[in-house]
């Protein structure tokens, strides 16, 4: 389908995809360091689209504005991101936090199916809580190996092409590979990286040619291409709704990405409001929340903000009459939905 097109990194050596914090050695000190999330953050891939627009499409690069208005003003205030999830032999899989790898539609299921089960059937005895209590996460399909290198602050100088190292400011950087699970000694293996694209900003994607782009930290590289088809839309309505598009009853909401939600208020009550919205009835919540950066501004030397926000693995539980294709792609949840935050793959509970 043109209408939207699948931004899509094949992943060809090791990555590091920054987590929050800041680590140069200059704001640090000596021997600071950086940890690397599991998949790039949703601002990661809005990143790198920007700067392929710009460098490759000609697009204008924004002078002011904050944050998420600078990535609109190359992106197009019509965008719409989903994702990111990884590709794995042809299985489309998404990242559960909480055992720190990535789950298949089928297992994703079967997660969502065993958490409504608990908030509808809570334990009503010691016995039942023992055994509530020593349920497993689920083992993944894929999960990562990291390991931590040693690098050093080089000096740049104008006058000059060449670059120092400064003596004292050594740091440490957290790589990552992916790791299949089951498979002989826990091989590395290669996976791809997607997102679906929404907008007009696809007319200009559809013939994009494939090229090397950075991505991620410290100057690593992927191969990013571009095909048209909506490949995380179908496999959801393929696996998880059994081919239907409408259900009446209760529906899982996994989220896939981090959902951010500004401060004041705890992250149920934000989910019940936006419940509210949509008319239907609010169940619960399996998962949990945390603090969020959303990265630093290099041009203008500042911090982007900062926010409460539910992790990917976590699950919301709804009451009511759905629409597939409304709740995917047109009931966004959280702030900077339009960057691939709060990407929810809904699972109808059955």
């Amino acid at each position: 389908m043109n209408e939207v097109v699948l931004m899509n990194f094949r992943i060809v050596e090791p990555m590091m995809f920054r987590g929050s914090g800041e680590f140069d050695p200059f704001v640090r000190g000596v021997y600071s360091s950086a940890t690397t999330l599991a998949i790039p953050s949703p601002s990661t891939i809005a990143g790198t689209l920007a700067t392929y627009c710009i460098s490759i499409l000609g697009r204008v690069a924004p002078s002011s504005g904050d944050w998420l208005e600078q990535y609109l003003t190359v992106l197009g205030n019509d965008v719409q991101i989903k994702g990111p999830l990884i590709k794995f032999k042809d299985e489309l899989m998404a990242e559960d936090r909480l055992s720190e790898g990535f789950l298949t539609m089928k297992k994703i299921k079967q997660k969502c199916e065993r958490e409504y089960k608990k908030l509808s059937q809570r334990p009503n005895s010691l016995k039942e809580l023992n055994e509530y209590l020593k349920e497993e996460p689920f083992e993944p399909s894929v999960k990562v190996r990291k390991d931590m290198r040693t690098g050093v602050r080089l000096e740049t100088r104008a006058s000059s092409p060449m670059k120092r190292a400064m003596t004292g400011f050594l740091y440490s950087a957290e790589y990552l590979n992916y790791i299949e699970v089951g498979s002989k000694e826990n091989r590395e293996t290669s996976v791809e990286i997607m997102a679906e694209i929404r907008g007009e900003l696809i007319k200009s994607l559809l013939s994009a040619r494939a090229l090397p782009v950075k991505f991620g930290g410290e100057g690593r590289v992927a191969l990013l291409s571009f095909q048209g088809g909506e490949m995380i839309l179908e496999e959801i309505e393929k696996q998880l709704w059994s081919g239907q598009k409408k259900h009446q009853g209760p529906l899982a909401l996994y989220l896939a990405t981090p959902a951010l939600f500004k401060g004041g208020n705890r992250v149920e009550e934000h989910v019940r409001n936006w419940a509210k919205i949509m008319s239907c009835g609010f169940v619960g919540i399996s998962g949990e929340s945390a603090v969020l950066g959303t990265g630093f501004m290099i041009k203008e030397r500042k911090r982007k903000p900062i926010y409460t926000s539910l992790n990917p693995g976590s699950i919301i539980f709804l009451e009511g009459d759905f629409d597939l294709l409304e709740i995917y792609q047109n009931r966004p949840l959280g702030e900077a939905s339009a960057l691939g935050y709060g990407t929810l793959i809904p699972i109808p509970i059955t």
